[in-house]
C-alpha cells in the first residue's frame, strides 16, 4: 500500500521532533554537568585551603569528589540519553529527576562543608535540617529516574 505524501511528512515531522528533545535534553544534562563540575572545582580549591588550616578536610573533600562523580555522571548521560526507548514525557522525566538529584545532594555537600551540619537527622538547627531535606528529597526522586533510565534501555534492547 503506498504512503501518501502527508503521511511522509507527518512520520518525518514527528522523528524530528524526537530529535529535537533528545538533542535539548543531552543539551541540558551537559550543561548541568559543567555547572555541577565548576562547584565541584570550587570545592577542590576549598578543600586545599582547608588541609592548609587543617580545617573540615573531610567536608569540602565530599564536596569535591562527589561533585565530580556527579557532573562526569550527567556529561556521560548526556551521551547516552537517545538510547532510552520511551514517550518524551517519560524521557523528560528521566533526565529532570536525576538533574534534581544530582543538585540536590551537591547543594547539600556545599551547605554541609560550609556549615559542618551533616544532615543524617530531620532534627537540630535550621541548617541541619535544610541539608536533610536535600539528601533525602534528592535521593528519593533519584528512584524513579532510575527506574525511567533501566525501562527505556530494556525496551531498546526489544
Amino acid at each position: 500500500m503506498p504512503h501518501k505524501a502527508h503521511d511522509i511528512v507527518f512520520v518525518y515531522k514527528l522523528i524530528n521532533k524526537t530529535e529535537i528533545i533528545m538533542n535539548n535534553l543531552a543539551i541540558h544534562l551537559g550543561l548541568h554537568g559543567i555547572l555541577v563540575l565548576t562547584v565541584s572545582v570550587v570545592g577542590g580549591l576549598c578543600l586545599y585551603r582547608s588541609i592548609l588550616h587543617k580545617t573540615n578536610e573531610s567536608h569540602w573533600h565530599l564536596l569535591h569528589s562527589g561533585g565530580s562523580a556527579r557532573g562526569i555522571m550527567l556529561i556521560a548521560l548526556a551521551a547516552i540519553i537517545h538510547l532510552p526507548v520511551l514517550p518524551a514525557w517519560q524521557l523528560t522525566m528521566l533526565v529532570w529527576f536525576i538533574i534534581y538529584f544530582v543538585w540536590t545532594s551537591t547543594l547539600a555537600m556545599l551547605i554541609r562543608a560550609i556549615t559542618g551540619e551533616s544532615g543524617f537527622r530531620l532534627s537540630g538547627s535550621v541548617t541541619n535540617k535544610l541539608v536533610f531535606v536535600l539528601y533525602a528529597s534528592g535521593t528519593l526522586t533519584l528512584f524513579p529516574g532510575l527506574f525511567f533510565l533501566a525501562a527505556g534501555l530494556l525496551n531498546a534492547l526489544q
